[in-house]
């Protein structure tokens, strides 16, 4: 009995021996090797016979040298129907070559600019159970499938600093590692709706972009109509045509899932076509299985939305200096006016001057200023925030914003306010200036107040 344990030790000894040599070295839980693409043909040999047994043979591939085969994948397309070919048919769950070979070359953009591929890790168990949790709250549906997940990091040369790519198998029962056939294709969909997307784009096929879009916008929090998804395709061809200089094929991928793959655009100017930037697109599932799109634009407040206009004349812009006395001879007289003195611990600037809240509230509008006060009442400051609060057409911001509007009227003038929670900035002289808007609860998507403010206002008001 003693002799048996003994023997059963040493062949598993001699078995990780094996797997290290063929593999690499295992250091630390990291598999480390001279070069993925070199030094599989031992493992390629061991299961190819006249032209390779992939389909027949029932041995199983070790985890480490499947990975390893894999991953030789990603740093030479030339090695992938040599793989292919040497694979049991059951650790690749009945995928095709066409597939295998697509599903390949779309993980190798994850090593794009990353320089060489030089190790792999398999995650830990908390960290596995912890990508599975996040796969789970996104598609319910795959449950099933995300819970056999095996994520594998990859180490490039030039990714010591960045968040690592994952790759990922499947775990069968008895340990063996697999290629999920329903993960690949999964992959692959999203994928081919992602070169479709950008062809579209490249063509300026407004329609093509529309039609792709609108499934973005169902079922969300806000109701926009399809003349709103229309426009937003349109200002996407237009931000592609004059600010992203490089093609689909170009894009580095960050990451791939069945939930969603991550495209890492470069070459994209700035807001004043000055110097190149980097952005994120996100083409993602949900669950039920459609396809959205989170290509994600920022709208910048514009300069004339920075006045108060009253009776379709402009008035105030926030941030300027003004008085009582214009203020009278613009609105006439307020409601009432509140003024406090601001204490010595709030102030930011200058701590001999005193200084004050003044609060000038109009049927429809409050102004907030902070300044001074003579000895007559009469008083002058900065108009720091603007806030109207009813549906009337005394005041607007700008010449169109206007409280009661619907919210489809609203993205018109910014068709990309959604994706910022409808908070919009611009730079002017050094200071940040914010519009932001909310909209009426339980009554439709229309404009219950709009608020513009500097970017201090919030210390004081």
């Amino acid at each position: 009995m003693l002799f048996r344990v003994e023997k059963q030790k040493m062949k598993i000894i001699v078995r990780i021996s094996a797997v290290l040599v063929s593999a690499g070295i295992l250091l630390g839980g990291m598999i480390l090797f001279a070069s993925v693409g070199t030094g599989c043909s031992g493992i390629i040999s061991r299961f190819s016979k006249n032209g390779g047994n992939h389909a027949d043979s029932e041995e199983s591939i070790e985890s480490l040298n499947l990975i390893r085969l894999f991953s030789s994948c990603l740093v030479d397309q030339e090695q992938i129907k040599t793989v292919y070919d040497s694979i049991p048919s059951h650790q690749t769950d009945g995928i095709s070559l066409t597939e295998f070979d697509e599903y390949m070359r779309i993980l190798s953009g994850l090593g794009d600019g990353q320089g060489a591929l030089l190790s792999f890790r398999i995650l830990k168990e908390d960290e596995r159970q912890k990508i599975a949790d996040a796969l789970s709250a996104r598609l319910p549906d795959q449950t099933d499938l995300i819970e056999d997940i095996v994520p594998v990091e990859l180490n490039y040369a030039l990714s010591e600093n960045q968040t690592k790519p994952i790759i990922y198998f499947q775990e069968k029962s008895n340990g063996d590692l697999y290629l999920s056939s329903d993960w690949v294709r999964l992959c692959v969909e999203l994928h081919r709706f992602s070169e479709l997307y950008f062809s579209a784009i490249q063509d300026q096929n407004v329609d093509a972009v529309y039609s792709m879009l609108k499934n973005s916008y169902q079922g969300g929090m806000y109701s926009f109509s399809d003349p709103t998804v229309r426009l937003k395709a349109q200002e996407l061809c237009h931000f592609y045509l004059l600010r992203v200089k490089a093609e689909f094929s170009e894009y580095p991928i960050q990451s791939i899932d069945i939930s969603e793959i991550v495209f890492d655009q470069q070459g994209v100017l700035d807001e004043e076509l000055l110097r190149y930037v980097p952005r994120e697109v996100k083409i993602g599932r949900i669950e039920g299985g459609g396809i959205v799109i989170s290509d994600v634009l920022k709208n910048t407040l514009k300069n004339r939305d920075l006045y108060l206009y009253s009776g379709g004349s402009r008035t105030v812009r926030i941030g300027d200096y003004s008085n009582s006395a214009t203020f009278e001879a613009l609105f006439g007289n307020p409601d009432l006016t509140t003024i406090s003195r601001i204490e010595r611990s709030e102030k930011t600037g200058n701590l001999s001057e005193p200084e004050y809240r003044l609060i000038v509230d109009y049927p429809s509008a409050r102004i907030c200023l902070i300044g001074s006060i003579d000895s007559d009442g009469a008083w002058e400051g900065v108009v720091t925030r603007i806030c109207i609060r009813s549906a009337d057409q005394d005041f607007s911001i700008g010449r169109s914003l206007i409280v009661g509007m619907t919210l489809d009227d609203y993205m018109r003038n910014y068709p990309f306010a959604d994706e910022t929670n409808f908070i919009l900035e611009t730079e002017s002289d050094d200071l940040t200036y914010r519009m932001k808007i909310e909209l009426s609860q339980g009554k439709g998507d229309f404009i219950a107040e709009i608020i513009l403010e500097t970017e201090d206002a919030k210390l004081y008001f």
